[in-house]
């Protein structure tokens, strides 16, 4: 039961499947809605497009949906039926006559189902805008011929329109809005599978370019909507087809060659191969199909090259091979028809001649500026050219080589002494202030071999400067002639002498001995005009060990005579002038001690006026205080025995009382301890000395005695027991 429902093709409306007889190989349409036994000899099959095969599948996957185009849509439908007609609904169909190789465009509203081994495809028709084309091939150029209006979606067509197969024709959006291909035509998709392509839309100051298969190319300017014909591609830079129009400056240029012949609006005429340069005349440029651009460096511009001051650039004639120095400050924009240009060479030599302090591996082989000298103050450069041209250009300044000069070189010997063992070789020539420091050997008339170390100073003068490098080496000229003539002159004086008088002998033998009103005339060299105008002697060197030994040996003797001597002159002058000052002191001594006696003399006697004024006032002072003092005794002893007689009233009376407590305790003590009586009498003496320093302490201050004195004095009825008590002896009896 399960077998057989799987056998059973049912199909829904708009449904449709093919089933093949392999028995026979028939195969039949069977069009829902629809329900079928299928036998076991009946296969559910599949047309595959691309293999142009059936396929066999599982009953599930045979069933298809119908071709259906809703409105506004087409469907390309491929060995249509010749009669037109499709499979019909509800029943089983077998296969009919097809017209294979054959397309057919079915417009919308429409759906069908397929007869085996057709195909379709359902495309939604195209809507355009106005910037927006499609590029459509005829495929079938006699259908399309039936109504060429509908082909091209224009009605100003001619009706014999003919079309050939594998044409092509661009439909704009301006000439059509919806768009579907009549039979014979197709749309054809560009890379990414899109029908509607866009066409490029230029602004005021942009352009296009357009290359046909024929190789012609069309530019077309803004603003404008540019649609590209079937054969055309747009020139794409940087992935864009709109270029821009060229802005032209006063400082760019564009360089054009023309590639056919053409006239200009204003008339002038242009022949094949001519080239143009244009600049700030045209501001804006847009090109033409008769010329073509020759770019400079990947730029369509040529600019101009900034020269600053100071500084410049080579720029060659294509025409004559002149090379011209262009001198700044200035904004250069060669001509590229017969300008370009020129990078100098420069070879390690004239490289170190123009920089000598630059090292030779960061200094440029190739430089496109104009090599600049710097001449210093107080220098001179000589600039030669190839054809044989000199100047001399003194310092301060700045120079520009044009491009066939460069600088004479000077091939100076070094060391010291001077030899050519090492050459220093510059450009420059110090004419002032110039120092030769030089080393000269030679024998004296006592045979003695001495060195003498000394710096020439030298100048250039003259008129004429080319004269200055007329001598390649004139370290070695003045330095071979110099140390002759010192030589010879060396010769002539032993060593004590050449010692003594050295700077003298070297300059008179160099510079000419020294006039009375004037200075030294100098030593001139005619060959290339230098003056030494003096001579620095620095030292003197002699070779002989031994003989040096003995010069400084009588030298330090003769130097240390002479300092005995000034030494001795010294203490006689420094002696005089002591004695010279003794003699002043004594001079001042002399008057200040005349000043010291008239001034003691003074001060004794203001010291006896003071001393007589003093006494006297002490004695009024005396006689005063006496009076006072004899007044004070007089109170105080008058206080002293009122007081004495207070006290002695007092004390009497503190007395008897206490000779009666004495007495009372002495009776109520006879009955006691002969030990409990002397306690008692301790007591009683103690006692008593406390009165005592009680009542006899201002009096015995008063009268300068002691109080127990005092008290014996006042008291003579002290009992001896107590002197023990005060530490006294007891008065006599």
């Amino acid at each position: 039961m399960q077998e057989r429902r799987e056998r059973e093709l049912v199909l829904a409306p708009n449904e449709f499947a093919y089933i093949q007889d392999t028995t026979k190989g028939h195969i039949n349409c069977y069009v829902g809605p629809n329900k079928t036994s299928l036998a076991q000899t009946d296969q559910p099959v599949l047309f595959n497009p691309k293999s142009k095969r059936f396929q066999d599948v599982e009953l599930g996957q045979a069933v298809q949906v119908f071709a259906t185009a809703p409105a506004s849509w087409y469907v390309v439908l491929k060995n249509p039926a010749k009669d037109n007609h499709h499979p019909r609904p509800g029943v089983a169909s077998t296969l009919i006559d097809l017209e294979v190789g054959r397309k057919l465009n079915v417009p919308g509203p429409v759906s069908f189902p397929l007869w085996p081994g057709q195909m379709a495809k359902v495309i939604e028709g195209h809507a355009l805008r106005p910037n927006e084309h499609l590029l459509i091939r005829i495929y079938d150029a006699e259908a399309a011929g039936r109504d060429p209006k509908a082909v091209l979606a224009r009605d100003d067509v001619a009706e014999g329109q003919r079309f050939a197969a594998g044409e092509q024709r661009t439909i704009r959006g301006t000439d059509c809005r919806f768009y579907i291909p009549p039979t014979g035509v197709e749309v054809v998709p560009d890379a990414q599978g899109r029908y509607v392509r866009e066409a490029v839309t230029l602004g005021r100051l942009e352009y296009c370019v357009l290359l046909g298969e024929d190789g012609r190319k069309r530019i077309v300017r803004g603003e404008a909507v540019v649609f590209p014909e079937p054969r055309e591609r747009f020139l794409l830079r940087e992935g864009s087809p709109k270029l821009p129009a060229l802005q032209l400056r006063e400082t760019t240029g564009l360089h054009l060659r023309v590639v056919a012949p053409f006239t200009e609006d204003d008339g002038a005429e242009h022949k094949e191969g001519e080239e143009l340069f244009i600049h700030g005349a045209r501001l804006i440029w847009f090109p033409r199909e008769e010329v073509e651009i020759i770019r400079a460096a990947d730029q369509d511009l040529h600019e101009a090259i900034t020269i600053p001051r100071g500084e410049g650039r080579y720029v060659l004639d294509r025409v004559t091979g002149e090379v011209e120095l262009v001198r700044g400050p200035a904004m250069y924009l060669p001509d590229p028809r017969r300008q370009a240009l020129m990078h100098r060479p420069l070879t390690e030599r004239e490289a170190r001649l123009l920089s000598p302090h630059e090292p030779l591996s960061r200094r440029p082989k190739l430089s496109g500026e104009a090599p600049r000298v710097e001449v210093a103050s107080g220098y001179a450069v000589e600039v030669v050219d190839k054809g044989g041209a000199r100047r001399v250009e003194l310092g301060p300044t700045s120079i520009l080589l044009r491009f066939d000069e460069t600088l004479q070189a000077l091939r100076l010997s070094t060391g010291r002494p001077k030899s050519d063992a090492e050459i220093l070789e510059t450009g420059a020539l110090q004419v002032t202030g110039n120092k030769v420091s030089d080393v000269v050997e030679g024998m004296t008339q006592d045979l003695v071999r001495a060195r003498v170390t000394l710096t020439y100073r030298v100048s250039f003068e003259g008129r004429d400067p080319s004269r200055w490098f007329a001598v390649e080496n004139y370290i070695k000229l003045l330095c071979d002639h110099a140390s002759s003539v010192i030589k010879a002159r060396i010769r002539q004086l032993p060593i004590r002498t050449l010692q003594a008088e050295l700077a003298p002998v070297i300059r008179d033998a160099v510079l000419g001995e020294k006039p009375d009103d004037g200075p030294r005339p100098g030593r001139l060299f005619e060959e290339n005009g230098m003056r030494v105008y003096d001579v620095e002697v620095l030292e003197l060197e002699i070779e002989d060990e031994d003989v040096r030994e003995l010069l400084t040996l009588a030298q330090t003797e003769a130097i240390q005579r002479a300092i005995e001597l000034a030494s001795q002159e010294s203490e006689v002058a420094r002696q005089h002038q002591l004695e010279e000052i003794q003699r002043g002191v004594q001079r001042e001594k002399h008057q200040t001690e005349l000043l010291r006696l008239e001034l003691e003399a003074e001060r004794a006697r203001l010291g006896l006026e003071r001393e007589a004024f003093e006494a006297e006032r002490k004695r009024a002072a005396m006689t005063l205080e006496g009076e006072l003092h004899e007044g004070k005794l007089r109170q105080r002893a008058k206080e002293a025995s009122f007081t004495l007689e207070t006290r002695r009233a007092e004390q009497s009376l503190a007395l008897e009382e206490l000779r009666a407590r004495v007495d009372g305790a002495t009776r109520a003590a006879e009955a006691w301890s002969p030990n409990l009586v002397q306690a008692l009498h301790r007591l009683g003496d103690q006692q008593l000395l406390t009165a005592l320093s009680e009542n006899f302490g201002e009096l015995a201050a008063v009268e300068g005695r002691g109080l127990l004195e005092t008290a014996r004095k006042v008291l003579d009825f002290l009992p001896s027991s107590a002197a023990p008590t005060l530490g006294l002896r007891p008065p006599p009896e």
